[in-house]
């Protein structure tokens, strides 16, 4: 199943955290990727990101974007969004 997730930062973070964070952010994605759990990555243009990820379930996609490490010490929020086939 896919699920799009929005992530944003949060207001008022700790800029050095999100700076030192950041790189582990992008390990974990990238080991995502290689795993084939994380489809596409965009950026909106500005701080955040917007995934496409493949996974099993909502519960699943709650728990990997909760344990990203930007999200976990509280700097982004993740909205996950479960998408289903259009039946036209």
């Amino acid at each position: 199943m896919n699920f799009l997730v929005i992530c944003r930062r949060t207001s008022g973070g700790d800029t050095d955290a999100f700076a030192r964070l950041v790189a582990d952010e992008g390990a974990v994605l990238r080991k995502l990727q290689a795993d084939g759990i994380l489809a596409h990555a965009w950026s909106p243009g500005g701080p955040g990101a917007v995934l496409m990820l493949d996974l099993p379930d909502q519960a699943a996609a709650e728990r990997i974007t909760s344990e990203l490490p930007l999200a976990a010490a509280g700097l982004i929020t993740t909205e996950v969004i479960p998408l289903h086939p259009l039946n036209f």
